[in-house]
């Protein structure tokens, strides 16, 4: 699935939303952002589903603490 952010185009199924727990602060502000429900609250941590997530970025941006990121799938 290609797309593009500016003048680079990017794949997006070659990254995936990785979640920095020591600084993630549970608030589930991105659990209804995620369009395949890709991330869940699991025993208070927050769990993205490599299988489900569609590398979209949506995630990372609202999260007021900076939690989310995307990296290279991998």
């Amino acid at each position: 699935m290609a797309g593009s952010l500016g003048a680079m185009p990017f794949d997006r199924r070659a990254e995936i939303a990785l979640v920095d727990l020591a600084t993630c602060d549970r608030c589930g502000l991105c659990l209804p952002l995620c369009p395949p429900a890709a991330i869940r609250l699991a025993l208070a941590d927050l769990i993205v589903d490599a299988a489900t997530c569609t590398g979209c970025r949506k995630c990372v941006a609202p999260c007021p603490v900076g939690a989310l990121r995307m990296a290279a799938r991998g």
